[in-house]
């Protein structure tokens, strides 16, 4: 499984209780999302982007061509947009994005970012998405007086 650091087999080969847990809610996460994750999908394949599924049911859609995506990246249901962020530190921030839009919906997941985004005038680091998703993790720096690194200058968003 991608992201779970070590063997989640235990006696007998059989996985663990939390494993079968964390299988369970991705699952679970895929299916909620699923009406999300197929327009995601759609739109990536429009634009010539061959998706790939992880074995986390999140589905990598890149190289996106600029601009068919929003900041550094964009998570939509189970699928994760972006130009070439990729990696599985990245992936575990916007599985976190995806964790967002199963708990609360796509509807209200994306009318509750917007406002926060709109409150906190679009600072990630005082958006509570962002920091639930891991600031550190999206690519943002956590330093006072600095919004974004240097190194993405903009970074994944839901």
């Amino acid at each position: 499984m991608v992201g779970t650091g070590g063997s989640s087999r235990g006696r007998g080969g059989r996985l663990s209780r939390w494993a079968r847990a964390r299988r369970a809610w991705q699952l679970y996460r895929a299916w909620r999302n699923l009406p999300a994750t197929l327009t995601a999908v759609g739109w990536a394949r429009l634009h010539g982007v061959r998706p790939v599924l992880g074995a986390d049911l999140i589905v990598e859609c890149a190289p996106m061509p600029p601009r068919t995506y929003g900041r550094g990246g964009t998570t939509v249901g189970n699928a994760w947009l972006h130009g070439g962020l990729g990696g599985p530190v990245r992936r575990r921030h916007e599985s976190r994005h995806a964790d967002q839009y199963a708990l609360l919906g796509t509807t209200p997941f994306l009318a509750l970012y917007g406002l926060n985004a709109l409150l906190t005038r679009n600072d990630p680091r005082r958006n509570v998405f962002e920091r639930w998703a891991g600031l550190a993790d999206g690519g943002y720096a956590t330093g006072p007086g600095r919004t974004r690194t240097a190194r993405t200058a903009t970074s994944s968003s839901a």
